[in-house]
Parts: C-alpha cells; structure tokens; sequence
C-alpha cells in the first residue's frame, strides 16, 4: 500500500517542475519561447489533504476532493496502531500510518475515484469509528 505524505510531494513538486521550466538562458532556436509554456492554472495547483481527528469522523460524511487524500490527526507515537477499512476501495482505500524509511507517516485514506463509500477506523484503544467518505471533482 501506497503512504500518505505531502512532505514529500511538497520537496519533489518544485524539484520537477525546476527540470520541466525553460532557463533564461534559452534561445527560441533551442529551447521554449515564452508563448508556448502554459500559464499555471487553479487545476495545476497541488492541494492540500483534508486532515481530521478521528473523533470527529463519527457518523459524518467526510467529503474529500478528488487527488487529494484524508489524513488522521492523531497523537504522535500512535500512528502505526490504528486500522481502517472502506466498502469500496475502488473509491478510497486505507493507508496504515507509522514509521518507514526515516519518516513518520500518519494513518489516512488514498481517495481514487468520485464516489461515497462506508468507512471505519479502529484506534489503538479499540474503539471503532464508522464514517463515509464521500469523494467529489475538483
């Protein structure tokens, strides 16, 4: 299973546009003119995860968009104890938190496809806690 992380995503982003954008130095015989590089556009933007405390999902409907994830907020140290599960993980699949390479990951949810699905998250304290997610376009 994939893990949720923007910081990552935060460094490597304007790392490969850097490598994607046409220098100063260019000449239209060799590289871009500035009339062929498309403008940056709402749609371009990276956004944010939707990040809420599991308490707070209790029978809500948490609407996340589409290209982004749902993060737990939960307490440091506890990241690898908590389980999740979807109806249909064609819409949102879960994503178990917890060390790896370094890094802290929190537990949270891989959103793939416009859709509602049922889901449940499972603390380390035992306590189950039932929730949709609703996924919806940009």
């Amino acid at each position: 299973m994939k893990r949720i992380t923007t910081a990552a995503v935060a460094v490597a982003l304007p790392l490969m546009i850097a490598g994607c954008t046409p220098s100063a130095s260019e000449d239209s015989s060799g590289g871009a003119d500035a009339s062929s590089v498309p403008s940056a556009t709402a749609a371009d933007q990276l956004l944010p995860p939707t990040t809420v405390a599991p308490a707070d999902l209790e029978g809500t409907d948490a609407r996340v968009i589409l290209g982004t994830s749902l993060v737990l907020a939960v307490a440091d140290g506890s990241e690898g104890e908590w389980t999740g599960t979807t109806a249909d993980v064609a819409i949102a699949e879960f994503s178990p938190g917890g060390p790896s390479e370094g890094a802290v990951f929190r537990p949270g949810f891989i959103v793939r496809e416009v859709g509602t699905t049922d889901a449940t998250v499972t603390g380390p304290d035992g306590r189950t806690i039932a929730f949709t997610i609703t996924v919806v376009p940009y």
